[in-house]
């Protein structure tokens, strides 16, 4: 059985909230049976961390991180 590619269903996404809910973050490698996904543990390591995780930061920069990124920019260039 071939895992799935491209783009993540919002049913996908529902499945593997509940699983970390109940197993919590980690053991990559057993999130999609768990899940009852057809995905490989990186697409679900991914889509976890990068879209779904409640602890990222969205919407637009402060005022005072605007000022940081650019003398950090300044001093380093694109480093």
């Amino acid at each position: 059985m071939e895992v799935r590619k491209g783009a993540w269903t919002e049913e996908e996404d529902i499945l593997l909230r509940k699983c970390i809910e109940k197993y919590g973050e980690g053991k990559w490698h057993k999130v999609s049976a768990r899940a009852g996904l057809n995905r490989c543990r990186k697409s679900c390591r991914l889509r976890w961390l990068n879209y779904l995780s409640p602890n990222i930061k969205r919407g637009g920069f402060a005022d005072d991180e605007i000022d940081l990124i650019a003398r950090l920019h300044k001093l380093l260039g694109n480093r």
